[in-house]
């Protein structure tokens, strides 16, 4: 698209419709203008600024030749392009950028402004000082020659600046570039050499994380071992303390009085019902043998009493020391004092009835008749 005249078309003339009807011409045959354009018609040989609003049977809009549409927009930029020589055979390129700004749209149409860039490079192509900066340096020095260029081309349209017909033109700026083979040569050197140092950051990246984790895993299993250290220190410390604790809980068991020891040893943990009816019965058997022997032993004790008595009496005997009624009197105070001939009898699982005991029973009587009657 052209800048500033964007179009130019040339208009019919409007055909008589009747003898008493007014000429008109159709709006819809006209361009439609934007809120930043403005339409110019050609009139008997001079340009009217067209309204924003037309009926259509306005003379110079019904008798118009040509209508041109021109853009009015401020600072519109424009940017051309010219090559200047390198130190090698390629050329670099300039792309020098201006705003513009249309303040009369008659006296642009005039002028034929169609398109400003074929003046604006006419303008600078008047400054051959600009076309030899670029002679001593080669394309790799495109940074370099932006600084030569940019200060010589803006002090160029300082002092020489840009007039056109009917618009304003100001400097904006400019670019420097290598030839398209070398910037595409460039852009793929540059592209590749990203792609190395991605991959190659991609790499020390992961060998990074992977240390890491590594490291990470580490400390984890030195932790681990230390919790699982402490848990099992911890576990020794708390059996140790229920130990001592079930240690004095049963010393003060045994401690509490008779039978103790026997409800301990029923009421051990873990038994099964049949266990503990076992250890019961067995407490009851010991607890007879027990009483069993207690009767023995009394019953043998009192045995061994009268057979110390039964001595005594020989012996009172062989020294001439009794007579009959002696003899009676002391038979009679050992009635008195005869032991049991026969223990009690004793209820439970092994109880059996014991034989009588008699001194008659014994090795030697306890009183012979003949000793007794002297």
């Amino acid at each position: 698209m052209s800048y500033p005249v964007i179009s130019q078309i040339p208009l019919d003339p409007v055909a008589k419709q009747g003898f008493l009807s007014k000429p008109r011409r159709p709006i819809s045959s006209l361009p439609r203008q934007l809120p930043h354009q403005r339409l110019v018609f050609e009139y008997d040989g001079t340009f009217v600024l067209g309204d924003r609003r037309l009926r259509g049977d306005e003379p110079h809009v019904l008798h118009a030749a040509s209508v041109s549409v021109v853009d009015v927009a401020k600072d519109h930029p424009t940017t051309i392009q010219v090559p200047i020589n390198s130190s090698g055979a390629h050329d670099f390129t300039v792309a020098i950028q201006f705003r513009c700004t249309v303040d009369e749209p008659i006296e642009v149409v005039r002028a034929g402004l169609t398109d400003v860039t074929e003046h604006l490079i006419t303008y600078i192509q008047a400054y051959p000082k600009l076309f030899e900066l670029g002679r001593s340096k080669g394309l790799h020095e495109v940074h370099e020659l932006w600084a030569l260029v940019h200060a010589q081309v803006k002090a160029y349209t300082t002092v020489v600046p840009c007039v056109l017909p009917g618009m304003t033109v100001e400097f904006a700026g400019l670019n420097v570039y290598a030839p398209d083979e070398i910037a595409q040569g460039r852009r793929r050197y540059e592209t590749s050499l990203h792609n190395i140092q991605g991959e190659h950051g991609l790499r020390d990246v992961k060998r990074k994380l992977d240390r890491d984790f590594e490291l990470d895993e580490q400390d984890f299993l030195h932790a681990k071992g230390h919790s699982a250290h402490d848990f099992t220190r911890q576990e020794a410390a708390l059996d140790r303390d229920h130990q001592i604790t079930e240690a004095t809980k049963i010393r003060d068991l045994l401690n509490s009085g008779p039978g103790a020891a026997d409800g301990l040893y029923v009421t051990v943990r873990g038994l099964s019902d049949q266990q503990i009816a076992e250890r019961y019965a067995a407490l009851g058997d010991r607890e007879y043998s027990a009483i069993q022997r207690r009767v023995q032993l009394e019953h043998d004790l009192q045995v061994v009493q009268a057979r110390a008595r039964a001595e005594v009496v020989r012996a009172a005997i062989a020294q001439g020391l009794f007579n009959e009624t002696t003899g009676k009197e002391l038979l009679a105070t050992f009635d008195e004092v005869e032991p049991e001939t026969e223990p009690k009898n004793l209820e439970g699982p092994a109880s059996e009835a014991r034989a009588e005991v008699t001194a008659g029973d014994t090795d030697d009587d306890f009183f012979p008749e003949e000793d007794v009657r002297g």
